[in-house]
């Protein structure tokens, strides 16, 4: 059987890789991990956007920025990107307001992070690889946000293909599990099996390296 992979890069980055040092994630190695292996994985769509760092942590940005460099070196990886919108919002405290902050009738300036279109680009990838590209046997979304029940069920329902979820989050996405063909929780210790390695040399000649903070 042959399959294309869907992964939600923020969902898995806050379902299990966030304030853990395995965020240098091999992708291969992890699709290789998650599926049967009598499965072979023919593509996987990476998809992401490129974070605007916080004054507080500037090399964000550049991490990411290597990570994505570093993925683009394995062969089966695609990397989709959306965007990310930046801007100052007023948020109410959550408990005592504390004397530093720019506040004004218990509201607080802050500034705020969303990422756009990845769900789109999902669905949308998702939809037309189960449609028009041939050879492909089955499907599977590494997420575990609802909004993606919809292209989930149109190719099982529909389109009559198989479609596995694997959640990174602990908890169950009803859901995603309601339409899945097979649905999964990601095991907590997957991303320290399936690091990259801490040097990897670009087809440029250079030679890039893990994020210390991720070591």
């Amino acid at each position: 059987m042959k399959v294309n992979v869907y992964i939600d890069g923020l969902n898995l980055f806050y379902g299990m890789l966030k304030g853990t040092p395995y965020k240098w994630l091999d992708l291969e190695k992890f699709t290789s991990a998650l599926v049967a292996s009598d499965i072979e994985v023919v593509t996987i769509k990476y998809f992401t956007a490129r974070i605007k760092a916080y004054p507080h942590d500037p090399d964000k940005l550049l991490r990411q920025h290597y990570y994505l460099q570093a993925l683009s070196t394995l062969p089966k990886v695609e990397i989709i990107e959306g965007f990310y919108t930046k801007h100052k919002v007023k948020m109410p405290f959550f408990k005592e307001p504390c004397i530093s902050c720019d506040k004004t009738d218990g509201m607080a300036s802050v500034v705020k992070l969303e990422e756009k279109r990845s769900d789109v680009n999902i669905a949308t990838e998702m939809l037309l690889d189960a449609m028009l590209v041939n050879g492909i046997d089955a499907f599977t979304l590494v997420s575990g946000d609802s909004d993606l029940a919809g292209p989930v069920s149109a190719i099982r329902h529909r389109l009559k293909k198989p479609v596995a979820v694997y959640n990174p989050h602990d908890g169950t996405c009803d859901e995603l599990k309601k339409f899945a063909s097979l649905y999964k929780n990601i095991p907590r210790d997957m991303p320290s099996r399936c690091q990259l390695p801490d040097e990897i040399a670009l087809p440029n000649g250079r030679t890039i390296h893990r994020p210390p903070a991720w070591s």
